[in-house]
């Protein structure tokens, strides 16, 4: 009797367990969440147009700009999901969290949204209209140190030289809806809105939109933004401005060499702030076990400066995850002194 109920029990015991696992195991089915990042470290020279000398540096994001963070989704059923993103930028020269001091915690990404055959819609700080295409058509991707186009859009020069960015809501929005279309034959459409939030300004908002178009050889792009508010942390742009600007791109790849080009415009509703044109063009080309990268961006103020940057590397993947890279590139203000930088990096992605 006494061996007869000891079997029973580890007969009940083993269905428990066995129990326990199938729902672990649909739970796992049903839910997942996602550890990643990429950290980008180089070494080397910085001197921008209108900088007084170089500056010898170990820098972080020669290529990408260092992040990690979470990402997740819930399959609720009859294809619809519930997802989410919490993801940082990260100094790897120094350790700090952002791109700057006053970046926030999670200011690459904070949202959740549901997705289902209706596209996606996401609530939360999230990429704005013009990541995503400015990224996508230069062969610098998003470099935020060497790429001419990047640099034009979306970073602004400290040093006397006046030089201020195309864009002048940053790269990602915060309290912000966002309407991802499905895939339509290689076309996907992004809707953003970002609520202001100002106490003195509740009409103050930003709205954009931008395309995405891919099939074989051909990409093609576009995007439009209309600023009023300033990004991380939101407040009225300087003397209650609107901004806008708007891009036109294209890419061809031959194999043997991939083209780029961009072609846009940034323009101010307040007195005295001319319009600016940007326009780039690059290539990418299979060499060895890498790529050999060049770019060239162009910005002209009516009536005012022209600002040239060029860059020429190489890019060597030495595995799915890890590449090295060199990188010179030249930028030059008219009335100013030119700069020459240069960097030797590497990149992990995890």
């Amino acid at each position: 009797m006494f061996i007869n109920l000891i079997g029973n029990t580890m007969k009940k015991t083993t269905i428990l367990a066995t129990g326990l696992a199938a729902l672990a195991m649909g739970a796992q089915a049903q839910s997942t969440v996602q550890l990643a990042g990429l950290v980008d470290a180089y070494a080397g020279s910085v001197r921008m147009a209108g900088d007084a000398v170089s500056k010898s540096v170990v820098g972080s994001g020669g290529m990408t700009t260092s992040w990690w963070g979470m990402s997740g989704s819930e399959d609720l059923g009859g294809g619809l999901k519930a997802n989410f993103a919490l993801t940082s930028f990260l100094r790897a020269d120094t350790g700090e969290v952002g791109r700057f001091g006053a970046d926030s915690q999670f200011s690459r990404d904070a949202n959740v949204g549901l997705s289902g055959a209706f596209g996606v819609v996401t609530l939360g700080r999230s990429k704005a209209p013009n990541f995503l295409p400015t990224i996508a058509f230069n062969p610098l991707g998003d470099s935020f140190t060497f790429s001419p186009l990047v640099l034009h859009a979306d970073v602004a020069l400290f040093n006397g030289t006046g030089w201020s960015s195309a864009v002048p809501s940053d790269t990602g929005w915060s309290n912000q809806i966002t309407y991802t279309t499905p895939d339509m034959a290689g076309l996907k459409a992004n809707v953003h809105y970002q609520f202001g939030e100002q106490a003195a300004a509740t009409d103050k908002n930003n709205v954009g939109l931008n395309l995405m178009y891919f099939s074989g050889p051909v990409g093609l792009t576009a995007f439009w933004e209309r600023d009023q508010v300033t990004n991380p942390v939101p407040a009225v742009l300087a003397s209650g401005a609107t901004r806008t600007v708007w891009m036109l791109g294209g890419s061809y790849d031959a194999s043997v060499v991939k083209g780029f080009a961009t072609y846009g415009k940034s323009t101010s509703d307040l007195a005295g702030v001319a319009d600016k044109t940007t326009v780039s063009l690059g290539l990418s080309a299979p060499v060895g076990g890498g790529k050999v990268l060049a770019a060239w961006a162009q910005s002209k103020i009516d009536g005012g400066n022209t600002r040239d940057t060029a860059t020429l590397g190489y890019d060597y993947n030495l595995s799915k995850r890890t590449d090295v890279y060199a990188l010179l590139m030249n930028d030059k203000i008219t009335n100013f002194a030119s700069g020459t930088s240069w960097g030797l990096g590497v990149r992990h992605r995890f």
